[in-house]
This record gives structure tokens, C-alpha cells and sequence, in this order.
């Protein structure tokens, strides 16, 4: 039986002087700009890298050095007491993990929360994993990772392509694509440990990634009648139903995104070049254009967290940016970042304001407020794309 490959790559503790460091220490007028100088002092200098690497990607912090804002660790086995003295951002909070990697972001999403509540600032770092394609192998292959980067596994190891990962409903599973069996693309699922299990299989032609709704139910692109159209199936991919069909040859619908109530899509269609943002009910039935003001447009995530807010993908001026839709205003918000750089294919952290999206052959970390841009991959995981993130649901 061909097994998966399950293979981690630990990376070094980040340097204390990777990230946005600043010296001004004008406390008051930071917290004004809602961007606050912090300085991280522990007393384990492996974990103390891993909380400043994942704080340095937050758009709220900014690391100095000399500030008077200092997050301090004190660690005891897999437990840790996290605080900050300073009058106008005082707090402690007790924290217990599982493992190293898991106290590593728990101890960031102290400190953020901590620092944070006159913003009320959400836990960020904990409930978001993110999957990807990696080309590192020479192949496309799916890989795991955090936002602090202590941990990247590889899931695949097909030599073959592997592509469009999307975690499951629970965050047990991710669904990907691949021909690697029959030579037709097929969407498969895997945790990570032995054989990857067939998800659909009877559905021939070209597929999109099957992304999972909250009741565990996947939606997927497939041409398989012809046109290019929206099913919906079991979350084990049993009795794969079309529910969207496009109106001709010439019109795609694909990149399905379930509400986070579970009773729309949102998607792109339209025809082939000119694509843009359309809603419609989970069940089937219309599609409801969404103007953005873009002539192409595509890949729109519901926020988490942010009622009716979609990220998506525009163009401009020939190059690939993201922007915002709140649907009860209906209005459109490009997302005017630090980086110059394309970016592309964001997926939501679990906070709601944050963001993982492809630029330039690697991952990013997007804050959607401030703009702030921070490289999440190395460079020896080579050319990263297709960042999926899973956020834990709200009950």
C-alpha cells in the first residue's frame, strides 16, 4: 500500500531582530495609530523566537526593542505566565499547551489579546492552520504549516501534482486534487498518515478545489456535463449532486465559498477572461452578480468573524491585489498594502482581520486593516501557492 510520506521540517528560532522594529517609544501616540511598540523578553529563548516571529506578523505590533511595552514569558514544562506591567497595557494571563508548538501560539494569542482590548483584538495564532502547495520536491505536493512557522509537514508525496488543498469542516482532513491513481483528475482526502482516501471519483473532467461547508458537506467545480458548473456532495463525496449550472460553453462557475451559515455560495463565474464575483443559495438556483467595480475578479472567502465581508482577488493596472466586499453596504475596499508585490489567493486567519495569501512564489501574512505584509514561507520550501487556512467555527 502506498503510504503517505509525513515529514517535518523544524525551523530555527527567528532572529530577535526579524519583523518591523522600531525605537520610538512614544507610547500614547502608537496606541493612537492602534500600532504598538513591543519588546519580548523570556526566559526560553526557542519559545521567546517562535511569540516574537508570530507576533512580528501581526499588523497591531510592532517589535522594539526598547520599549517600554515589554510581553514577558516565564515557562514551566508545557505552562507558561504571560504579562506586560505597563499601566496602559497591563495584564497576566496563565497558559497550558499540549505540546511546544501549540504553547508557542497560545502564549502569541495571550499577549495579543492581552495587549490588545481597548482594540479588542482576537486570538489569532491557535485556530489557524494553513495548507499549501509546495514545489520543493520538484512536484506539487500538499504541506502543512502555523503562523509562527514552528512546524511544517509535507502530507503528500505522490511525485506526481497534487493541488487545491482544502481543510475539512473540523479540521481533521484536507481535500486536494490529483491524477496520481488514474491519470483524470480525482479530489482525494488526507490526514496526514497512511493511504489518501478517494473523495469523488465518478465525476470525470476538469475539478476545482472541494471546499467544506459547516455541516461537513463539500462543494466543488467539475465540467462533467459539458459545462463548467457547481456540485455539491456528501462530506465523504457521496451522491455529488449539480446544484449551479452555467448558462453556456463559454461561462465557468468555480471557487465555491460556503456563508458561515452554510446557506450560500459565494463564487466566481462568468465567461472565460472576464470572470467575476456572484452569490447563490447552497441548494441551487440564480446567480446574484456582485459588482466590484473590476473587470476581473475572482476567489471571494466569507470572513469568519466579520458578517457578510468577502476578500477576493481583483486586477489592475495588470496586477492581482485584494480587496473587501461588505455586502450589507455594498461596498468595495481595496486593501491598500505595505508590499507592492501581487498577491493573490487569500484565505482567512481566525481572527478575521488577518489573512494568508500567495505573492511571488511564497506565502504572506496580510493584516486586512493596516496593509502590513509579512513573509510566512522560507525560502526553502521553493515556490508556495494555493494557501487554504482552517479557523475553528463558532459554536
Amino acid at each position: 500500500m502506498r503510504l503517505l510520506v509525513l515529514l517535518a521540517v523544524l525551523f530555527a528560532s527567528p532572529l530577535f531582530a526579524q519583523g518591523n522594529v522600531v525605537v520610538n517609544d512614544d507610547i500614547a501616540g502608537a496606541i493612537n495609530r492602534k500600532v504598538l511598540p513591543v519588546a519580548i523578553v523570556s526566559d526560553d529563548p526557542t519559545l521567546g523566537g517562535l511569540v516574537q516571529f508570530a507576533l512580528s506578523t501581526h499588523g497591531a505590533i510592532q517589535l522594539s526593542p526598547s520599549s517600554s511595552v515589554k510581553v514577558r514569558i516565564g515557562r514551566t514544562a508545557l505552562a507558561a505566565v504571560v504579562s506586560c506591567d505597563n499601566a496602559l497595557c497591563a495584564f497576566a494571563t496563565n497558559v497550558e499547551a499540549k505540546d511546544e508548538d501549540q504553547l508557542a501560539l497560545k502564549v502569541a494569542d495571550a499577549a495579543i489579546v492581552g495587549l490588545g482590548r481597548r482594540w479588542q483584538l482576537k486570538p489569532l495564532f491557535a485556530d489557524t492552520k494553513v495548507a499549501f502547495v509546495s514545489r520543493m520536491t520538484g512536484n506539487a505536493e500538499i504541506y502543512v504549516t502555523n503562523l509562527a512557522r514552528s512546524k511544517t509537514l509535507r502530507l503528500t508525496n505522490y511525485r506526481n501534482t497534487s493541488i487545491g488543498p482544502r481543510w475539512s469542516a473540523d479540521g481533521s482532513r484536507i481535500f486536494f486534487i490529483s491524477s496520481f491513481r488514474s491519470n483524470w483528475p480525482e479530489i482525494f482526502s488526507t490526514n496526514g498518515v497512511g493511504e489518501a482516501a478517494k473523495v469523488i471519483t465518478n465525476v470525470r473532467g476538469a475539478l476545482g478545489a472541494a471546499s467544506s461547508g459547516p455541516d461537513g458537506r463539500i462543494a466543488f467545480a467539475s465540467s462533467n456535463k459539458g459545462t463548467m458548473d457547481i456540485f455539491v456532495a456528501g462530506p465523504q463525496g457521496q451522491a455529488p449532486t449539480r446544484v449551479i449550472k452555467a448558462p453556456s460553453m463559454e461561462w465557468v462557475n468555480t471557487d465555491p465559498s460556503w456563508s458561515p451559515d452554510g446557506g450560500r455560495f459565494a463564487l466566481t463565474g462568468g465567461p472565460t477572461g472576464r470572470p467575476g464575483i456572484y452569490l447563490a443559495s447552497t441548494s441551487g438556483g440564480a446567480l446574484r452578480p456582485v459588482s466590484t467595480g473590476f473587470s476581473y475578479s475572482t476567489e471571494p472567502r466569507w470572513n469568519p468573524v466579520v458578517p457578510n465581508q468577502l476578500v477576493f482577488t481583483y486586477q489592475s493596472a495588470g496586477a492581482l491585489r485584494l480587496g473587501l466586499i461588505d455586502l450589507a453596504a455594498g461596498t468595495v475596499t481595496p486593501i491598500q498594502t505595505s508590499s507592492p508585490a501581487p498577491l493573490a489567493h487569500a484565505s482567512w486567519c481566525a481572527d478575521g482581520r488577518h489573512l494568508v495569501a500567495a505573492q511571488s512564489g511564497w506565502l504572506v501574512v496580510v493584516d486586512s486593516v493596516t496593509g502590513k505584509v509579512t513573509r510566512l514561507t522560507p525560502s526553502m520550501l521553493g515556490d508556495c501557492s494555493e494557501p487554504d487556512c482552517w479557523t475553528r467555527r463558532a459554536n
